[in-house]
Parts: C-alpha cells; structure tokens; sequence
C-alpha cells in the first residue's frame, strides 16, 4: 500500500509537470523550521541471511540530523529511491534487520540508531544529534541513474491542484482533490557501467551540492 502511495505520489508530480501547470519551488528564504542534515554517499552491501544459499544485496545510506531551531521536532523521515527507469524503492520495505546490523558491523559505530528507533523527537542542540541509516533493497540492475529524496527535514508544505481529478469519483488515495507537496531534499546519481559491473559500481553525484525540491 506505502509503495502505491509513493507511486501515485510521483505520478501525481509528473502529472502536475505535463499538464502546464508550475511545479512549486521552495521559498528562497526558509518560512519554516529545517533540520541539519548531513549524508554519506549511498553504497552498496551484500549481506547473508538466515536460510539463504547467497548474499542478499542492499544500498544504504549513512547520516546524521541535528535540531537546530527554537524547539524540539517529530522527526519522521521518509528516503525514496527513483531510478531513471521509474523504478521507486522506499526504504525499509522488504529489508531484513540483519542489512542493519552487518551495517553496524562495517562502520563499528555504537551510536548508530536503526531506522525504527530514531523516528520520534528531535531536542535541539549538536549533542542531541542522531546519527541513522537508510537502508533499500537493491533496485533495478538496468537503471543507469537514481535520485534519492528525503522528506521529514522541513516543516514547509504546499497544496496544488490534481489536474486529472474526476468529480464524478470518490476522493481518495488513487483520486485527490489535491496534492501536498513538502519540502523535499534532492540528491542525484549516477551508476558507472553496465548491469554486469554492478557489483563494483560506486554512485557518483551529479551535482555539488543537493537541491530542495517540493514533492
């Protein structure tokens, strides 16, 4: 149900986009509270569960978030991977809790939370921080670039009409009125290689810096 959300949910902003209508841009000057976020670049990592003859392969994604405005936060992070041939993968769905502790294992950080325990509120100041991970199932081997989009960092949103409303339906999940956009952190990659180099392949950015996008 969560992954025919997000679908209808991109669908939804392609829509927006084709229709002529604009695509809203976040405020050039923040009108609502923002979290620190800092990130590693997504690997990859093959792990071996119980039952299983061969390593199950994962992507994830090391950060850490930090509240620094005036009062403590509900952080409630959602990280989506869109693939350049729409594939979209959430995080956490379908991943086994062994990714994590393998995970855990590699980087030797005590502190490390798993993405169930580091949802909820966020005090303020540097020593509250929290460092967590992301962690996907592996994706489509064909997909040559992905784009990760993490929301939960910004208290800004936005509502646009659904061009392809039909009146003459209910409204719900698979017919909105409208749509609500959220300020949305942007992070663009590419794969290097063919399917067959996967294994090997390192994410590179595509851009310098990541962009905010209402999604």
């Amino acid at each position: 149900m969560i992954r025919k959300c997000l679908l209808i949910w991109t669908l939804g902003t392609l829509l927006v986009a084709g229709s002529g209508q604009a695509v809203p841009e976040p405020s050039l000057v923040p009108k609502s509270w923002e979290l620190k976020f800092r990130y590693r670049d997504p690997e990859r990592i093959a792990v071996m569960l119980p039952g299983r003859s061969e390593p199950v392969v994962y992507w994830y994604m090391l950060y850490t978030v930090e509240n620094d405005t005036d009062e403590a936060r509900d952080f409630y992070p959602t990280f989506t991977i869109v693939t350049d041939t729409l594939n979209v993968v959430e995080s956490e769905i379908g991943v086994s809790p062994e990714a994590f502790r393998a995970i855990k294992r590699r980087w030797e950080d005590p502190l490390l939370l798993p993405p169930s325990q580091i949802n909820g509120k966020l005090l303020i100041g540097e020593d509250r921080a929290k460092r967590g991970v992301a962690i996907w199932p592996d994706f489509d081997p064909q997909a040559r670039e992905f784009t990760i989009y993490v929301t939960g960092l910004s208290g800004e949103t936005t509502r646009i009409a659904n061009p392809a409303f039909d009146a003459g339906k209910p409204v719900g999940p698979r017919n909105p009125r409208v749509f609500i956009l959220r300020k949305t952190l942007e992070l663009p990659y590419r794969l290097p290689g063919g399917a067959e180099e996967r294994a090997r392949a390192v994410p590179e950015r595509l851009s310098r810096e990541p962009r905010w996008v209402m999604r």
